[in-house]
């Protein structure tokens, strides 16, 4: 797959490499480590999953809002899940009122999709844990506006696509054989102009 789009905003944004996939041998290896794990999941087949919580694009100052995703996963062997998904970060701005009439808005949103491989460990009959690692494709729309004294000088928009590794971790939650909820935190990594994504999010599961 092509390398990801460079692009520079101004001088605004820090410049920055395009995304690279990491090498299929080394992504197998990880993934793979799941394996390890020699205990049998309490839910076994295919799932559904819809999730919403708290993003966070990193930065100076760091910028929330909420976010959702929605996934499918299967179960692959033992104790271990592929997921592929579809996660929606928001939309993130920023003001900065700098004097003399002087003003920035700085607006970020992020969507993209994943790839996982999820490891997951009983703790009891109905609680386990897991760790997910994995890949994921960000397509961000940036947006800029400057003004001086209310008067528009400059208005950009520009598209950023990355690919970066993924990593996380949480709790799931067994309420019956067909439904469970998660509890997950995940690193997204970079998406554009050295912001980080994550997301602490609650989910459902339904399994069939």
């Amino acid at each position: 797959m092509n390398t990801g789009m460079i692009h520079l905003l101004g001088d605004y944004f820090h410049p920055f490499q395009g995304g690279i996939f990491m090498p299929k041998l080394l992504v197998t290896l990880l993934l793979g480590s799941s394996f390890l794990f020699p205990i049998a999941s309490y839910a076994e087949g295919s799932y559904l999953k819809l999730g919403v919580g708290e993003s966070t694009y990193s930065g100076d100052p760091p910028k929330s809002t909420t976010g959702g995703l929605i996934a499918f996963g299967a179960s692959i062997a033992p104790g271990f899940y592929g997921e592929v998904g579809y996660i929606d970060f928001g939309s993130a701005s920023t003001k900065f009122n700098l004097g003399a009439g002087f003003e920035v808005l700085d607006r970020l949103k992020t969507k993209s999709f994943y790839a996982a491989g999820i490891g997951d460990v009983p703790l009891s009959s109905s609680v386990s844990f897991q760790g997910k690692l994995g890949l994921v494709m960000h397509t961000s729309d940036a947006h800029i506006n400057i003004k001086i004294n209310n008067a528009s000088v400059l208005s950009e928009d520009s598209t950023f696509r990355r690919t970066q590794a993924l990593v996380g971790a949480g709790f799931k939650f067994q309420f019956s054989k067909e439904i469970s909820g998660v509890v997950e935190y995940t690193y997204f990594g970079t998406a554009v102009d050295g912001s980080e994504l994550s997301l602490m999010s609650a989910g459902l599961l339904y399994h069939f």
